[in-house]
């Protein structure tokens, strides 16, 4: 497991897909300093997404882009990163992928007797099927990247997981480019989303969690490879 911190979300992004590069079996965890909003470098091509990312920025939200699809999501010391990579083993489906980062999400939590489940949430950023949600609410969105290599496709499955929630202005920014990207979807709300500090207290050591994620993304991915390896 590589644990890093880095400036931007820019730079973990970059980190993300040097792993996807080199077709190794790798797990990253990683956060960001600066607060920035990431969103699919597809939208930006919307003259309307161009004007709300450049009021973000007047705003001190930084706006950078990611190659995968989906919806605005806020980075910083507030957001937690997970990603996987893997070379697919046969029969591995994109269902798959997903259930590998959300199940070793889940493992995580109940080492804290926190229960979740995978869903969509009405009004949360970057909706989707493959949500982590505790008790109805988003805790973590969850995407993939697929590259084709000579020995097959190589898998990057990513979750970020909200240890705490946006702050007004923040989510202000982050609402507004949401409807520029989408228009006549419906606000934002901050209630559809859960943290990690709503569920384990303010007081709770962010890295004991962090460290329960590694272990258990590193098992689950470690079982996958030995699997395939005695199949081979």
């Amino acid at each position: 497991m590589i644990v890093a911190g880095f400036n931007t979300a820019c730079d973990g992004i970059a980190r993300e897909m040097a792993l996807l590069q080199l077709e190794q079996p790798a797990a990253l965890l990683w956060s960001s300093a600066t607060p920035t909003l990431v969103l699919p470098a597809a939208l930006m091509r919307s003259p309307h997404v161009q004007e709300a990312a450049a009021q973000a920025e007047r705003a001190g939200f930084p706006v950078v882009t990611r190659r995968s699809g989906g919806g605005i999501v806020p980075q910083g010391p507030g957001t937690l990163n997970l990603a996987l990579v893997l070379p697919a083993p046969p029969g591995f489906q994109l269902e798959d992928g997903y259930r590998l980062i959300c199940n070793s999400l889940a493992e995580a939590l109940t080492r804290f007797d926190i229960r979740s489940t995978t869903g969509e949430c009405a009004r949360s950023f970057c909706d989707g099927t493959w949500n982590v949600l505790v008790e109805g609410r988003k805790l973590a969105g969850t995407a993939q990247r697929w590259r084709s290599s000579g020995s097959g496709p190589i898998v990057l499955a990513h979750a970020a997981i909200l240890v705490t929630r946006p702050d007004a202005a923040h989510w202000s920014v982050m609402d507004q480019l949401h409807r520029a990207a989408f228009p006549g979807s419906a606000k934002l709300c901050c209630e559809a989303h859960v943290a990690l500090t709503d569920l384990m207290g303010e007081g709770t050591n962010p890295e004991s969690f962090s460290g329960a994620l590694a272990r258990a993304a590193e098992d689950r991915l470690s079982s996958l490879i030995s699997r395939e390896v005695k199949a081979a």
